[in-house]
């Protein structure tokens, strides 16, 4: 199994924060698949069916990120669309008197996820999203060895917290429904 399938299917939290990171190599390697074929694909070390499935989705990838103009920066739309559906949910969640654990959780990254919407100018369209690109860009600054304040630290473990929790709630009601 492919680790974005598998990925998606065990933690969509993680799922995205995955999708996010390969446009950023895709994008990084300026789209060539020679080099995603060298670097990427070569590594996995896998029978000729599993590269080739691997090939597969690393080109299906690119020209969905090509159709939809993402080129330079963005998201696909159907992560757009599962963020969307999360942040349906917590709308839903947070009306529900019997998630109100939920709700405590939710109000101790109120705070971080309005400081984040007003730095975004208006680039973050939604808490939800504001959580997944504070989470991303953490990951980002641990990746190049950055310094991160440990106000940034305090926040960022709020936030997983808060997310899991959606996420948790999000993978329960989508078994439920299958």
């Amino acid at each position: 199994m492919l680790i974005a399938e598998q990925k998606r299917k065990e933690n969509i939290a993680e799922y995205i924060l995955y999708i996010w990171q390969l446009e950023d190599i895709i994008r990084g390697y300026n789209f060539d698949m020679s080099k995603i074929e060298e670097h990427i694909v070569k590594p996995y070390n896998q029978s000729l069916h599993v590269s080739n499935q691997i090939r597969e989705w690393y080109t299906n990838m690119i020209e969905a990120m090509h159709a939809e103009g993402i080129d330079k920066q963005g998201h696909l739309l159907y992560i757009k669309s599962i963020i969307q559906d999360l942040s349906s949910l917590n709308i839903s969640l947070l009306q529900d008197p019997s998630y109100a654990e939920y709700k405590i959780k939710f109000d101790a990254v109120v705070p971080a996820i309005h400081d984040l919407l007003q730095k975004s100018n208006g680039a973050i369209k939604n808490e939800i999203d504001a959580c997944f690109s504070a989470l991303y860009g953490f990951l980002m600054l641990r990746l190049q060895k950055k310094e991160i304040s440990p106000d940034t630290i305090d926040a960022i473990k709020k936030i997983t917290e808060f997310i899991n929790a959606l996420t948790s709630i999000y993978h329960k009601l989508e078994t439920e429904q299958d």
